[in-house]
């Protein structure tokens, strides 16, 4: 009797998922970001949530929650109702990164969540102040070796320092790390000269890259950007196995139902293939990713293990 019991559960359960696609959603969804209005992610979020308003015939609502390092936002995330009106604009910085630096856990990356899909990555790249004598990756990394932590680079938030820490590892070079409260401080210094070298994201550096404020050396993603399509790789610059690659992807509570992941997915990949989005997007310095829920549950599983071995290499202390 419990077996006939179980198997016809299992059955009303399969038999209830398209039914959930076709009525979700129902009333208004929220998107919590975990940054404050005006920022990069935020604008990510809200083309997205105003795209999916549009398909769904509901309001998608972005609602801010910054704090620790855009963390905040995801613990109320993962603790939210999994019925998919509660989503999270989730990073790479507090899917990937951020939590390997926190004493406090607030919630694990790989279990808390549902991988809807991979919405745009932010391609970063290694940058020197107009006066930096060294045109190339490979002649920094001669100077590096040649006066070991005599070069220096201000680092604006822990992602870029993580790239940098990895830059170190995979070149066998010593630098030295001046902190910043930020990419913009940190830019202010470097374009100045009184710090040689930093890393960002294309994005937020591109109007000083174009003016010649600052001055591009090799592009951190695996293969070259669209943005600056004549700065080599890392790879391609003689660091082998060098990636570090900022992104932007959608995620829901754990539990949340397949039906509406799926068609969330579905309606991501739509959206990310517009014109005018694809243009929106760029403009702003990301390039769309597309991507199943699988794709993106290996990609944070991946990328978590990796900088969990970079903090872990680096001696960088959990705050």
């Amino acid at each position: 009797m419990k077996k006939i019991l179980g198997i016809t559960l299992a059955c009303m359960a399969a038999l209830l998922q398209p039914v959930q696609a076709q009525t979700y959603p129902s009333k208004p969804v929220k998107l919590l970001v975990g940054y404050p209005p005006g920022g990069a992610s935020d604008m990510v979020g809200r083309v997205v949530a105003q795209e999916l308003s549009r398909l769904n015939g509901q309001p998608f609502v972005v609602e801010n929650k910054p704090g620790v390092g855009g963390m905040l936002s995801m613990s109320m995330v993962a603790k939210a109702p999994a019925d998919g009106y509660t989503l999270g604009l989730g990073v790479s910085g507090t899917l990937t990164t951020g939590p390997h630096l926190q004493k406090t856990r607030l919630y694990d990356p790989l279990t808390d969540f549902e991988p809807i899909g991979m919405v745009a990555k932010a391609p970063m790249v290694l940058l020197a102040g107009p006066g930096f004598k060294y045109d190339s990756v490979q002649a920094l990394i001669r100077e590096a070796k040649a006066r070991p932590g005599s070069l220096m680079y201000a680092s604006g938030a822990q992602a870029f320092e993580l790239a940098l820490q990895l830059f170190k590892s995979r070149a066998g070079v010593d630098l030295g790390s001046v902190p910043y409260p930020g990419g913009a401080q940190a830019s202010i210094d470097v374009m100045a000269g009184r710090v040689p070298l930093m890393a960002d994201t294309i994005g937020a550096q591109q109007e000083n890259i174009k003016a010649g404020k600052l001055r591009p050396l090799a592009v951190l993603d695996s293969k070259r950007s669209p943005a600056l399509p004549d700065v080599p790789t890392m790879a391609e610059s003689g660091v082998v196995g060098y990636e570090a690659l900022g992104w932007i992807s959608l995620v829901a509570p754990k539990g949340t139902p397949a039906a509406v992941v799926n068609k969330l997915n579905q309606q991501l990949q739509q959206i990310m293939a517009l014109p005018e989005v694809r243009q929106k997007m760029m403009t702003i310095g990301f390039e769309p990713w597309n991507g199943s829920p699988k794709d993106l549950e290996r990609i944070i599983a991946a990328e978590y293990a990796k900088w969990g071995e970079v903090v872990k290499a680096s001696g960088m202390t959990a705050q």
